[in-house]
């Protein structure tokens, strides 16, 4: 069973001026201070998405571009010591937040962590719903590399078409991410339908990565051949 996630107790901290107790946040809810916050912070519940992992890029971005304004250390030259160093954290980890959720493959990484799970070793295994293609794509590039003449110039029209196909397919696992992320049960479910999110989660994470490892090889057939 994944570890679960801090409670909400466990993760409010103490503002440094009003010393109310809050979950993380950029600015303190009590006295709008801005906060000194730990670099493991939620980074959706920072950006105003908690716990909705399936969020809409240009929201995301619009969102960030208004906390970089309000965050800016320039804001903050003629405040306090506190005040000074907790903009320059608070300005890291935004950026740190936007770099990772506005791209849905990081976004997944990142949220499958905070579900207590990771890709770990199985990332450098062949998902076994890619073996027949990988051991054919592999194959296909074996002959390239052998082949010469006109037989090479056909091999190569037809490793231009696998790559095309392999950009197609890492297109439709990506929405595929997407569509897991939107689709994610609420904290409060039971854990075999969050069992289940996970595992799809996990599983198109592990196909994209070896998809793009093969595309990659089938990048570097073409140049070479």
């Amino acid at each position: 069973m994944a570890a679960a996630l801090p409670s909400e107790s466990e993760r409010r901290i103490p503002c440094w001026r009003c010393r109310q107790p809050n979950p993380p946040a950029f600015f303190c809810p009590n006295c709008e201070a801005i906060q000194l916050l730990p670099s493991n912070a939620d980074y959706l519940a920072l950006l105003g998405f908690a716990g909705r992992p399936g969020i809409e890029t240009d929201e995301l971005q619009r969102r960030y571009y208004d906390l970089s304004r309000r965050l800016h250390p320039d804001r903050f030259q003629t405040g306090s010591a506190e005040e000074q160093r907790a903009s320059v954290r608070a300005s890291a980890l935004l950026n740190d937040a936007f770099r990772t959720l506005k791209d849905v493959e990081s976004r997944g990484r990142w949220w499958l962590e905070r579900a207590g799970d990771s890709l770990g070793r199985e990332n450098n295994q062949v998902p076994p719903r890619l073996a027949a293609e990988v051991f054919e794509v592999q194959e296909k590039l074996a002959e390239l590399r052998a082949a010469s003449g006109s037989e090479r110039e056909a091999l190569q029209s037809e490793t231009r078409g696998i790559l095309e196909a392999l950009s197609s397919r890492l297109g439709d696992e990506r929405a595929a991410v997407q569509s897991t992320l939107e689709e994610w049960p609420d904290a409060s479910a039971e854990e075999e339908p969050l069992g289940e999110a996970r595992s799809r989660l996990k599983q198109l994470l592990s196909e994209i990565s070896y998809l793009r490892t093969l595309e990659r090889d089938v990048r570097r057939a073409l140049e070479e051949s």
